[in-house]
């Protein structure tokens, strides 16, 4: 299925153009976008997903569209059963040219949804590996908390990894310190201890983070967010990556060497089967 696509009120054909050239999501990233799950045509954690919208365009000033964006959502979800659903809104299409944004421009809306699996279940059981990018993440930097369509570091950092051999591609700051990965958060098991980098480290919050923070809470496992370091993974009994989209993946190795046994942990495994409850 080549998927769907609804533009600002209307389903199109994804093959053919439907914004105009003046769009400033496509002449300089300025937007920001959500990738769900879908399940049963229900977009997962859909609260989360649009307060974190909702924060990031207030951050930004540009303008929230609700009831547009939810009707995007419901008509699209509605074709679907289980797959993937992205959400895109950017400040729109501004006349003229250079950088400084119209004030009150009419914010664009996308979604778009594909059927399927985004991950196989093989990946679940063989792990995936990660290798440090060589360049840093600024923690510095306003954007690091926003997912924007700003994604040029990221997209770099993949084809790094990927040159590398590498399912992830994992950044550090400026201090050393881990800070995410290009398309994941980072958590390590140290000492039957759950490790993640904490927010200063320079990182997106992601959704899949807060909801594997509160299900280790439930399920009675310590987690801690501090100060993670490239030497970690060499100590860690096990780790994992967590997106929305991906869940909970294990991590078996980093930098070509095995994390823990090599294999898939039983708090990772934990974590992933109670995700699957829900």
């Amino acid at each position: 299925m080549p998927g769907i696509t609804w533009v600002s009120g209307r389903f199109v054909d994804p093959q053919k153009p439907s914004l105009g050239v003046q769009e400033r999501g496509f002449l300089y990233g300025d937007g920001l976008f959500e990738t769900m799950r879908l399940r049963h045509g229900q977009p997962l954690h859909w609260k989360e997903h649009l307060e974190r919208l909702r924060n990031g365009c207030a951050a930004m000033n540009i303008s929230f569209p609700l009831e547009e964006i939810c009707t995007g959502v419901r008509e699209t979800s509605a074709l679907l059963e289980n797959g993937t659903l992205r959400l895109t809104v950017t400040r729109g299409e501004t006349p003229g040219r250079g950088l400084l944004p119209t004030l009150n421009s009419t914010a664009t809306v996308v979604v778009t949804g594909y059927e399927g699996e985004p991950y196989p279940e093989e990946s679940y059981k063989k792990g995936f590996s990660a290798c440090l990018i060589s360049f840093p993440r600024s923690h510095l930097s306003p954007l690091v908390k926003l997912k924007s369509l700003n994604c040029l570091e990221n997209i770099w950092g993949r084809v790094e990894a990927a040159a590398a051999g590498a399912n992830e591609g994992i950044f550090c700051n400026y201090m050393g310190e881990i800070a995410e990965g290009t398309t994941s958060n980072v958590f390590l098991v140290i000492k039957e201890k759950l490790v993640t980098p904490s927010p200063e480290c320079g990182l997106l919050p992601g959704i899949m983070r807060a909801q594997v923070l509160s299900l280790a809470e439930k399920l009675g496992i310590t987690a801690v967010q501090a100060k993670v370091y490239p030497q970690d993974f060499r100590r860690a009994e096990e780790s994992f990556l967590t997106n929305s989209l991906m869940g909970v993946m294990p991590l078996v190795s980093f930098n070509r060497n095995p994390v823990g046994k090599g294999s898939p942990g039983p708090i990772t495994e934990m974590l992933w089967q109670e995700l699957h409850k829900t």
